[in-house]
């Protein structure tokens, strides 16, 4: 059975990434997209030598069973994702997601949470409602952009990216949001930072992973408790 992972990194410019996956092969096409991007930023005294993170951990949960394919996301897991999701954002710069997080089908999970953490880019992969579900054809990178902030005076905007579940895909994510936050900072649209939280610790993330599992069992157990249903 899979298990919930999330893994937060601080970069050597301070800009803080995370991942959130049910995919356990996911954390290195993710960490190499940052090591990669920001070699070829010229930020580190060797042009050969990747960066490492400046700190960096990964949670991870109990194992627990995929919810099945269904017409409309249950309102319950819905609801916990969003609790979950919103401790593990805080102080989070980009933020990498499944797409159709611990579920059988591609339901849009993040979507409200996209309009709420506007300070914050997001990456979500394994959507193939949006790239198409064969990989010979699908584009690496889907890309949205909308206004982090309503006032007309900030021109900040808050990339929104759908993209392939690879490396290079992964890298190109990571590549368009630095170079879009740099063109901001040059625009005079600073992202504000005056109140940024510290990223959550790797026991809490844990414990934030496993009251999601907590609410997927629920489901499941009322599922098979239901009359009719397959033991």
């Amino acid at each position: 059975m899979p298990n919930l992972t999330f893994r937060a990194g601080t970069a050597i410019d301070g800009t803080r990434f995370a991942l959130l996956t049910d995919q356990g092969d996911i954390t290195d096409p993710f960490d190499n997209a940052y090591k990669i991007s920001y070699r070829d930023r010229g930020l580190t005294e060797n042009s050969y030598q990747l960066p490492t993170w400046e700190a960096a951990y990964t949670a991870s949960s109990k194992p627990f069973e995929m919810i099945p394919e269904s017409r409309e996301l249950p309102q319950s897991v819905q609801d916990g994702f969003t609790t979950m999701v919103a401790a593990l954002i805080k102080g989070v710069d980009v933020f990498f997601c499944d797409y159709n997080l611990a579920i059988s089908d591609d339901h849009p999970m993040c979507n409200e949470i996209m309009d709420k953490y506007r300070n914050t880019d997001f990456v979500l992969f394994s959507c193939a409602d949006i790239v198409g579900s064969d990989p010979s054809q699908q584009p690496y990178c889907v890309s949205y952009a909308a206004p982090r902030y309503d006032s007309k005076t900030n021109p900040a905007v808050q990339h929104r990216i759908y993209c392939k579940t690879e490396a290079f895909a992964f890298l190109q994510a990571v590549n368009a949001i630095v170079h879009q936050r740099t063109i901001d900072q040059y625009a005079g649209g600073n992202i504000r930072e005056e109140h940024r939280d510290p990223l959550i610790n790797a026991s809490d993330a844990t414990r934030e992973l496993n009251q999601f599992i907590d609410v997927i069992g629920r489901l499941q157990g009322e599922v098979k408790a239901l009359p009719g249903a397959s033991s």
